[in-house]
């Protein structure tokens, strides 16, 4: 196809794709957001739990997730809550968020987190969600909304130059969690499938360099957790536990449900494909210790991996 004809055929389907847009802006009007107590955002790398977190957060009967749809979200003066935040605009985000993860398919345009490979019929997690909540995709009661969009998100907020902390004074239900996946087998994960260019990285780019870029934002993340320790949360994929989903219940303000932490437990079912070699793992730890000096406890954590 040629260049001309790829700016064609994009032309013919922008005023498509806005009216479409346009359609869903005033359904989602009709959204009503009264039940929500916390909006949680997703940060940190790709490759990095961030399905497996949204699945089993969808698991309960109380939260809604959207996954993906950054794009028709940021830069959109209507929902782009995060720059120039007003509660009209967080509200406009909520109504339009929970709408759009009701329906939408897989890839980036967004929608329900059942698109996702997570629950494919293959993987247990579908058979779960289906026991539960049969083909219902929207919660009647929604009270923790989640959006799965995480680099995407904290780069948006650093190339914004967003203060969270003045959003923080005005907002009382905006959360951010990291899950944390073995540094090392994110960054293999992250060479392998190409998301290493969401990092300005290219694709022949050497593992220790974006090893190094993970290892970077998730210093961005626990710098903020410091000042901000009751806006934040993580969980490390090799210390997950009962009591790690009670927490994180407790951190969006879900109601404990019991069925719901063995459903949890039942799908946190891990793989590890990568092996890694001495002077990878050397590696990792000079960059853990010298990156995480102003953070000894959570850099302890982070050297658990290094086995």
């Amino acid at each position: 196809m040629s260049i001309l004809s790829k700016k064609l055929r994009a032309a013919i389907k922008a005023p498509s794709e806005r009216l479409k847009k346009a359609q869903e802006f005033r359904a989602a009007s009709d959204i009503d957001t009264s039940e929500i107590k916390t909006l949680c955002l997703a940060v940190g790398p790709y490759r990095n739990l961030t399905t497996l977190t949204a699945s089993i957060l969808f698991l309960h009967p109380n939260c809604q997730v959207l996954n993906h749809g950054a794009a028709r979200i940021f830069g959109d003066p209507r929902l782009d809550f995060l720059d120039h935040y007003s509660d009209e605009k967080f509200e406009n985000f909520l109504r339009f968020a929970v709408y759009i993860s009701g329906s939408g398919g897989r890839g980036k345009k967004g929608g329900s987190i059942i698109h996702s490979h997570a629950f494919d019929n293959e993987h247990p997690m579908a058979a779960l969600y289906r026991e539960r909540f049969g083909e219902e995709l929207t919660k009647p009661h929604i009270h923790s909304l989640f959006w799965k969009e995480s680099l995407r998100t904290a780069q948006h907020i650093r190339n914004r130059n967003i203060d969270l902390g003045k959003i923080f004074t005005q907002n009382n239900k905006l959360r951010f969690l990291l899950p944390i996946r073995n540094p090392i087998d994110c960054a293999l994960s992250n060479k392998r499938t190409g998301h290493a260019k969401l990092f300005g990285l290219k694709k022949t780019s050497p593992v220790e360099k974006i090893l190094t870029a993970i290892l970077e934002e998730i210093l961005w993340y626990q710098d903020l957790k410091a000042t901000y320790p009751d806006r934040f949360f993580e969980y490390f994929e090799n210390d997950f536990t009962g009591t790690t989903a009670d927490k994180l219940a407790e951190f969006l303000l879900l109601t404990p449900d019991n069925d719901w932490k063995q459903s949890v437990l039942q799908a946190f079912d891990i793989t590890h494909p990568y092996q890694h070699e001495g002077e990878l793992v050397a590696f990792y730890r000079q960059q853990v210790e010298t990156i995480f000096t102003d953070h000894p406890d959570f850099a302890a954590r982070l050297l658990s991996f290094a086995r």
